[in-house]
């Protein structure tokens, strides 16, 4: 089975994601942009949508031919336009620098390997443009491996259309080759307005708890310098302890 393989719930990606804790974050900071954005590992747009109707001028690009299709879908349906391409940010290659590049919703977690992150930010780099700004964003490793113990749980119940029910049950355990790497599995049951199960899926992910220090060497050995460090999507300090996240914002050296 293919890992970290979204077109697997491409369908249903959107149901289980309607986050927007993050969403006037990303708004505030790409009004800074003096020209073109670049989102990386866009999904359905969950984040650009909102960016493009702000009138953001947006390039997006995931790895998932799959979910370009159903964030394609959502833009002809809204009569917005951006440019989509699939594919894989450790091999970044397209014919234009951008004023600002952004990675929401922890996504680079998903490059597992360090080697893999070191290519990532070294293709992200040469599509900054001079003056430009990088927003990364990592969960912090210290709260969230608390949650990694091999349990499975229900994570959430959603509506569907027609009555019908989705849920969501998660197992974490950490991978036994590599201490900094979580592989998980996400069960999607769908059950009929009359409670009989309709489908089951598995998406297999793995994605990695990258500390602090260790991103911030390896992003100066791609090239950028902190310009701001943040604990949370309110531009708090960041507390290694407690802060959910680690919002970072760099500039070229």
């Amino acid at each position: 089975m293919p890992i970290n393989d979204y077109g697997i719930v491409a369908d249903l990606y959107d149901i289980y994601v309607p986050a927007t804790y993050d969403i006037d974050f990303f708004l505030e900071e790409t009004k800074k942009a003096t020209g073109e954005v670049l989102e990386l590992m866009s999904g359905t747009g969950r984040v650009s949508i909102p960016l493009l109707q702000a009138g953001v001028h947006l390039t997006c690009v995931d790895i998932s031919a799959e979910l370009n299709a159903v964030f394609q879908s959502r833009l002809d349906e809204l009569g917005l336009q951006a440019d989509i391409y699939t594919m894989d940010v450790c091999a970044l290659d397209l014919p234009k620098q951008f004023s600002m590049v952004i990675i929401p919703f922890y996504s680079f977690a998903h490059i597992t390997s360090p080697e893999s992150q070191r290519q990532a930010l070294r293709h992200i780099r040469r599509h900054l443009a001079p003056g430009g700004t990088f927003i990364c964003t990592l969960g912090n490793p210290g709260p969230r491996q608390k949650s990694v113990d091999g349990n499975l749980r229900l994570f959430r119940k959603y509506p569907l259309p027609a009555g019908e029910t989705l849920l969501l049950w998660i197992q974490e355990n950490w991978d036994p080759d590599d201490a900094q790497v979580v592989d998980a599995l996400q069960f999607f049951e769908e059950y009929d307005a009359a409670g009989t199960l309709q489908s089951k899926r598995l998406l297999e992910l793995h994605f990695r708890l990258t500390g602090r220090e260790e991103f911030e060497k390896m992003a100066g050995e791609a090239g950028f310098r902190v310009k701001a460090f943040y604990g949370d999507y309110a531009r708090s300090e960041f507390d290694p302890e407690s802060s959910p996240a680690m919002l970072w914002l760099m500039e070229a050296q």
